[in-house]
């Protein structure tokens, strides 16, 4: 009896060191889909991640695709969030607290709104001690994120400063291919326009009045005289249509497709200022007041493609990034495990 216990001993451990040279786990949960730093990622780390996310940040996984996108969004966020660290400490970049504030302020400004009277939501000190404690912490990511991209910058001034990193004709070429259909000269506008200082109810009533005027084709320099006692001045520029600089939106809500003689306005404009030069060549930014702008469209330029040299300063800041990733990742010993991906429905993530 002895003999056949052990016989069914030895055979119980040959199959489980079979399985195990096989790559079978019990626990799938501690297969490895990633390397980082030297150390495994297992499906059970990543998962913890993902459910830790909160409902804005977490990615949607339906396919393996997915899961792969995020999982090297996940291993990105580490390798920045490192080199940042570094540079930090070697005090090559610096983020101030109040500029993640500003963009956190402006991304989600809920976060900010001033209770005056918590007692009529029924909420207790404790809520708005919580309230505050959630909002700090959400400066201080947003910094971290402001600090990571600030780290990737600097490698690529670096990179292009001290010739680090080459770029060929054709990655300049291939990067042309996949963004040519955004790579454009935005359309322009040239204008003409009377602005009434204010938000008040009498600079949009005054605004009114001036579009009045300028359709009726009074100059806008006549227009402006006669409104004299409303601190109105006559503004002359001409615009480019570039969605990131966002002040200029609600003047682009109206201008867009505009034709030359067309009136439009009154748009409330708020941040312009106005290039001066002086004899020396110094230029300096004078602001404008906020206020009411009506405009006659005095001229226009439609958008254009841009060629593949002119399109080269963009494309090489894309390029540098794709390439310090690399460099970062393979500092950090980044490597997804092809094989190893779980089925999407692991994840518990929204479907």
């Amino acid at each position: 009896m002895s003999i056949q216990i052990a016989r069914r001993a030895a055979l119980a451990a040959l199959m489980l060191v079979s399985l195990a040279s096989c790559g079978f786990i019990a626990n799938k949960g501690r297969i490895k889909i990633a390397t980082l730093n030297g150390k495994p990622v297992t499906r059970d780390d990543f998962d913890k991640v993902l459910r830790e996310m909160s409902p804005k940040t977490r990615p949607l996984i339906r396919t393996k695709g997915d899961v792969r996108s995020a999982l090297q969004n996940y291993l990105d966020k580490c390798v920045r969030n490192k080199n940042a660290e570094d540079l930090l400490a070697a005090n090559k970049i610096h983020v101030p607290r109040e500029m993640a504030e500003a963009v956190l302020r402006m991304n989600e400004p809920e976060l900010f709104f001033k209770i005056s009277n918590p007692e009529d939501y029924r909420m207790t000190e404790q809520d708005l001690v919580y309230m505050k404690q959630e909002r700090e912490y959400r400066i201080d990511e947003m910094l971290k994120d402001l600090e990571a991209e600030q780290g990737v910058l600097y490698r690529i001034d670096r990179a292009v400063t001290e010739s680090l990193i080459a770029i060929t004709d054709q990655e300049y070429a291939n990067e042309f291919e996949v963004r040519r259909a955004e790579l454009k000269h935005p359309e322009r506008i040239a204008f003409t326009g009377v602005l009434i200082p204010g938000d008040t109810p009498e600079a949009r009533s005054a605004g009114a009045a001036v579009a009045r005027k300028l359709q009726a084709h009074t100059a806008p320099q006549d227009t402006a005289k006669e409104f004299g006692a409303m601190n109105a001045q006559v503004i002359e520029a001409e615009l480019a249509n570039d969605p990131t600089k966002r002040k200029f939106a609600p003047f682009w809500e109206q201008a867009a497709g505009a034709q030359v003689g067309t009136v439009l306005g009154p748009v409330f404009i708020q941040g312009w200022t106005e290039a001066t030069q002086d004899a020396q060549g110094k230029v300096t930014q004078r602001p404008y007041p906020n206020g009411m702008l009506v405009f006659l469209v005095t001229g226009r330029t439609d958008e254009t493609p841009k060629t593949l040299e002119e399109s080269k300063p963009e494309l090489q800041r894309n390029i540098l990034y794709g390439k310090v990733m690399d460099q970062l990742r393979a500092e950090n010993g980044a490597q997804i495990i092809e094989e190893n991906l779980p089925d999407p429905g692991m994840y518990d993530t929204p479907q």
